[in-house]
């Protein structure tokens, strides 16, 4: 009976190490979670989300694709909003210009990070304009994620 107590500890402990390092190794893989996502189109794919790097802290994120088997479209986001809902008007909290050139087949931003800290509830979204052009020209358009209420910090 003994023996098989102290097996059962060793088990339990062998178990706990491996846990512990499973969430060792994919913490970073989970460094940030979208919690508001919204993507549109076939030929070229555009997406905005807001994620969630860690508890009360959130940024935008923007990401305008040329799929395969489409047209041949270079892409760019060309600008991306992080905002909140304050007394019925959108306010941008945080805000990037990414005017940093074409690229051939994806482009993806992120605003810097903003922290609701202490704040109330609030409704926050991501909002991108993005650019792709092809031989007949360049369009351009506007993404909204879906909205989420947020903070406080949990």
């Amino acid at each position: 009976m003994r023996k098989n107590g102290q097996i059962k500890r060793i088990l339990a402990t062998a178990f706990g190490i491996s846990l512990g390092a499973t969430a060792l190794v994919a913490s970073p893989a989970a460094a940030a979670t979208q919690i508001a996502h919204n993507c549109v189109g076939e030929q070229v794919i555009r997406c905005a989300n807001v994620e969630m790097s860690s508890p009360g802290v959130f940024n935008a994120h923007a990401r305008v694709t040329d799929s395969a088997g489409g047209g041949n479209y270079d892409v760019m986001v060309h600008e991306l909003r992080l905002e909140i809902l304050r007394d019925g008007i959108w306010w941008t909290v945080k805000e990037a210009t990414t005017d940093d050139g074409w690229e051939p087949t994806q482009d993806v931003h992120r605003t810097l990070s903003w922290s609701c800290g202490s704040s109330p509830q609030v409704r926050m979204r991501a909002i991108t304009t993005m650019q792709w052009a092809d031989a007949n020209g360049v369009s351009h358009g506007e993404i909204t994620s879906g909205s989420v209420t947020v903070c406080p910090r949990t």
